[in-house]
């Protein structure tokens, strides 16, 4: 909900705040709202409403020059228009680690799945020099990060990624924003990449040798591109390892991750749950302000043990999300497709905002339950937007600015419970927005209502 005359603010918050209060059979308590941002205001990168998008879906999702996906361009275009800038594609996920180059190879892609292993996107993939124009197809100014493999542990598979970074620069150019060097990594060891003992050391040395690598391919192809920095490490887990994430994010840091001063972005993945585990339901798990709050402060205390390194270990850049959804392995059907997930995305990502995340890609791929659009007609998924982007939209507007220049502060109000969010935007010093998520759920089909809310 969104309403910019602050009289119907007051009166919207109040109505909202009476209506619980009945169910509780207690008296409404006031919320004061600063005319001014507070000082603990998060402040949002442009284009905070990103997205991810996993790499063998990429072509799906983007097109290529001969057929532009206008679909996925028109719903860019959509975010963009909201927030005053256009979404950060970031293209990577678990593919990314999987890909090979083969500069000989005529087709973008080509790929084999294997349902023992994965039936939502391919285990073997090949990608040729022409993958490289759906960089090419997306709305004017977009910009992306392109992901490297570094999950292939063989000498020629390392070549051959190497050999691919003159052909990304030079058909990204100046649209380039990052590149990205491995994809969760602390899972190599459960993904069967790395021997059991692989460390945290050893990881950093392969990650300084292979970007210093990449670095070097493209000074050589695109000198004006060369000194383009990465977002890392994207690990999935946030510390301290256990048998599953075998590495540390703040010991990858510790043992030297940015000696080479050439990391622009701290980046971290996120997802509330596992799709496949037991107990996850809508309103437990995602209609829940208080998991919300929860979840965020794992991130947030994994950016505090970072910034406590000191010593120029601590790259002392933005921290974001550079891969999020609702349930890991892409979504539970009913819960991740569902307006509920909807809403969870917008109290999801506008708390990422006020505790000063930067920016927040939200992961896609064809046929995922997660996704936020289906680009493409298959056998198991109808192309169309699904429930997500709905929630993406409301974001976005919360995000808008006025123009390029002006500052946005977005607030998180303590008056927020584990069913209600309230936050406040305030652009240039000035109150703007009210944002009241309402995360009760119930079914429209049904009358068994939890609480006795008029309902829409």
């Amino acid at each position: 909900m969104f309403l910019n005359t602050r009289s119907l603010f007051v009166w919207c918050l109040a109505a909202l705040l009476e209506a619980e209060a009945a169910s509780v059979s207690s008296k409404p308590k006031p919320i004061v709202l600063s005319e001014s941002a507070p000082s603990n205001a998060g402040i949002p990168l442009d284009s905070f409403v990103s997205y991810s998008f996993e790499l063998s879906s990429w072509p799906d999702f983007a097109g290529n020059l001969s057929y532009p996906n206008k679909f996925s361009y028109n719903l860019l275009n959509n975010i963009g228009n909201l927030q005053g800038s256009l979404p950060i594609a970031r293209v990577g996920g678990n593919t990314q680690d999987i890909a090979i180059f083969d500069a000989s190879q005529k087709t973008g892609l080509l790929g084999i799945v294997r349902p023992n292993i994965s039936s939502d996107y391919p285990t073997i993939i090949t990608i040729g020099p022409s993958f490289f124009e759906s960089y090419k197809t997306m709305p004017k100014g977009t910009k992306y990060s392109h992901g490297f493999n570094l999950g292939a542990n063989s000498s020629a598979a390392r070549t051959a990624t190497f050999a691919s970074a003159a052909y990304a620069c030079k058909a990204i150019g100046s649209d380039l924003a990052y590149w990205e060097y491995g994809n969760e990594p602390d899972l190599f060891v459960s993904s069967g990449y790395r021997p059991h003992n692989y460390t945290e050391a050893e990881y950093v040395e392969e990650w300084l040798n292979g970007t210093t690598a990449i670095s070097s391919a493209v000074k050589a192809a695109c000198p004006s591109l060369a000194n383009t920095k990465f977002m890392a490490p994207s690990f999935a887990g946030v510390g301290p390892a256990n048998d599953f994430f075998t590495l540390d994010p703040v010991l990858a840091w510790k043992n030297g991750l940015d000696q080479n001063d050439n990391i622009g972005l701290i980046s971290s993945h996120n997802y509330m749950g596992v799709s496949t585990s037991p107990g996850i339901t809508l309103q437990g798990t995602l209609m829940n302000h208080t998991n919300v709050v929860a979840k965020a402060g794992d991130q947030l205390r994994e950016w505090a043990a970072i910034k406590a390194l000191g010593n120029g270990l601590d790259p002392d850049v933005p921290f974001i999300l550079g891969e999020h959804n609702s349930l890991a392995r892409q979504g539970r059907p009913g819960l991740s497709n569902s307006f509920g997930a909807a809403l969870w995305g917008v109290d999801w990502n506008v708390y990422l905002a006020s505790q000063n995340i930067s920016r927040s890609h939200m992961h896609q791929g064809t046929n995922y339950r997660y996704q936020s659009w289906q680009p493409i007609q298959t056998n198991l998924t109808t192309i169309g937007t699904k429930p997500p982007y709905y929630g993406n939209l409301a974001v976005a507007a919360m995000m808008s600015k006025p123009h390029p220049s002006s500052l946005l502060k977005i607030t998180h109000l303590p008056a927020s419970s584990a069913n209600n969010s309230f936050y406040t935007a305030h652009v240039d010093n000035t109150l703007t927005r009210l944002l009241i998520v309402d995360l009760h759920t119930y079914n429209t089909t049904a009358n068994n209502y939890t609480t006795s809310f008029p309902r829409p």
